[in-house]
C-alpha cells in the first residue's frame, strides 16, 4: 500500500510537469471517474458514446489543465477531476445530440487553445484527406505535419492513436485489437499525444492556429 500522502505528492509532481506522476494519478482515479461517467451517461446515447471514450477525453482535459491546478486540500484533485468529467460529459452529450439534429455533422468539441483536442481532430481528418482533396491548404499542411510526426513516435503509441482517432475505434475495440486493457489504452493515447507534441516542436503552435 502506498503511503497516505503519496496521492498529494503525485498531484504536486504532476503540476510540476511530471508525466509519470500524472499517469499514476489518473490511474488512481480511473475507477471512480469511470463509474461516475457511467452513472450520468444518458441511456439514449450509450450506443454512440461509451463511458471509456468519455473518460479518455477527461484524461486529456486533465493533462491540458493540470499545470494551472491549485489544490486546496487532500480531496482537491478528486473534486477537480470530477468537475472536469461533469463538464466534458455535458459537452459531449450536447455535441452528439447536435450532430443527430444536424444529420450527422460533427459538432466542434474542442475548446480554444486545447492542443490535444486539436491534434485529435486533425488525426480524424487523416483518412478523409487520403481520399478527398483538401479544401484548405492550411488544413492539408496540418494533416501532413501530424502524419509525418506519427511515424516518428513509439509504435505502440502510434497504433493506439491511429485506431482510436484515425480509424475511429472505441477504447474497448482498441484494447481488444491491441491485446491491452482499457486503462492501458488510455495511457498509450496520453503518452502518444505527449510524444507527438514533442516531435512536432514549434509545429505545435502552427496546428493550433491552422487546424
Amino acid at each position: 500500500m502506498s503511503p497516505a500522502n503519496e496521492p498529494e505528492q503525485l498531484v504536486q509532481q504532476a503540476i510540476a510537469g511530471d508525466r509519470t506522476a500524472l499517469e499514476e494519478l489518473l490511474l488512481l482515479h480511473y475507477d471512480r471517474l469511470l463509474a461516475r461517467i457511467a452513472r450520468k451517461l444518458p441511456t439514449d446515447l450509450r450506443g454512440a458514446l461509451s463511458p471509456e471514450d468519455v473518460l479518455q477525453d477527461v484524461f486529456l482535459d486533465v493533462a491540458e489543465r493540470i499545470g494551472a491546478f491549485r489544490p486546496d486540500g487532500p480531496e482537491a484533485f478528486a473534486r477537480w477531476s470530477a468537475t472536469i468529467a461533469e463538464h466534458r460529459l455535458i459537452d459531449l452529450v450536447r455535441s452528439r445530440r447536435a450532430a443527430k439534429r444536424g444529420g450527422g455533422r460533427k459538432a466542434v468539441e474542442a475548446a480554444p487553445g486545447d492542443w490535444s483536442q486539436t491534434a485529435i481532430d486533425i488525426l480524424g481528418q487523416i483518412a478523409i484527406h487520403e481520399h478527398t482533396p483538401s479544401r484548405s491548404a492550411a488544413g492539408h499542411e496540418a494533416v501532413a505535419a501530424i502524419r509525418t510526426a506519427l511515424e516518428r513516435i513509439n509504435p505502440d503509441y502510434r497504433d493506439a492513436l491511429r485506431m482510436r482517432y484515425v480509424e475511429g475505434l472505441s477504447v474497448a475495440q482498441t484494447a481488444e485489437r491491441m491485446g491491452r486493457t482499457p486503462q492501458a489504452i488510455h495511457m498509450l493515447c496520453h503518452r502518444g499525444l505527449s510524444e507527438l507534441r514533442d516531435v512536432l516542436g514549434p509545429d505545435s503552435d502552427f496546428l493550433s492556429r491552422k487546424a
